[in-house]
């Protein structure tokens, strides 16, 4: 079935890992489809629809605020595919990465990503501009110990980039049960100085200890507001 950007030094394992997601990436960007017309609307909270309206530059993107709850009022949208309701939706998974059923953080059952130590995976295309800073998803560390890495690769025109840049690292406390992420890096920058739309894709790499796994699930988006 379905907190400031840095990079390894070469030689170390981290660095040999990073090229082999890399290479994966590569390989995934020329074979991946174009961004999709449409997203999922998030339920929690959704904009009026002047907000929609203003903050719609990206194509069937829909905004809501998910974490108001939370102490966080920001909009965002959903990334396509993040909620991992049925296969074949863009996701590429590599190593100990799956998607299996489990309890998801409202307590519903359904699909979630599974990574287990050393597995990767990389969402599909998500549209974002100069405007969408940042970042947050949902995380279980099932058991063991670790966290995983998030990084973030743009592709622009006819040419992609297939150098991952690091955005991050994610990490629950075990026996917590879910968790919402802190803020992570969108570096909209990194597909160009240009204001305009481009393609991101978010990579997940698992890094623990023995049989570590996480479990993560929605992908949310922050566009900028009101300025």
């Amino acid at each position: 079935m379905f907190n400031t950007s840095s990079r390894p030094t070469a030689g170390s394992p981290a660095a040999v890992f990073g090229w082999l997601v890399a290479a994966m990436v590569a390989l995934f960007v020329m074979a991946a489809p174009a961004m999709a017309e449409t997203a999922p609307e998030p339920e929690e909270n959704p904009a009026p629809a002047q907000v929609n309206r203003q903050l719609a530059v990206c194509p069937g993107q829909t905004f809501a605020q998910p974490f108001e709850e939370m102490g966080d009022s920001n909009y965002y949208t959903l990334v396509e595919g993040s909620q991992f309701n049925n296969a074949g939706e863009g996701w590429q998974l590599y190593g100990n990465a799956r998607i299996l059923e489990g309890r998801r953080p409202d307590g519903s059952r359904g699909g979630i990503l599974s990574l287990g130590n050393g597995g990767v995976a990389v969402s599909p295309p998500v549209c974002v501009t100069l405007q969408y800073p940042t970042a947050r998803t949902w995380v279980e560390q099932a058991y063991g110990y670790g966290s995983v890495g998030v990084a973030v690769v743009y592709n622009y025109g006819r040419y992609s980039s297939s150098s991952q840049y690091s955005v991050g690292q994610i990490a629950s406390h075990t026996g917590r049960g879910w968790e919402l992420s802190q803020s992570f890096n969108v570096n909209p920058q990194l597909g160009g100085a240009e204001e305009g739309v481009r393609e991101a894709r978010f990579i997940y790499s698992a890094h623990g200890y023995g049989e570590a796994a996480f479990h993560i699930y929605g992908l949310y988006v922050d566009p900028r507001f009101g300025d």
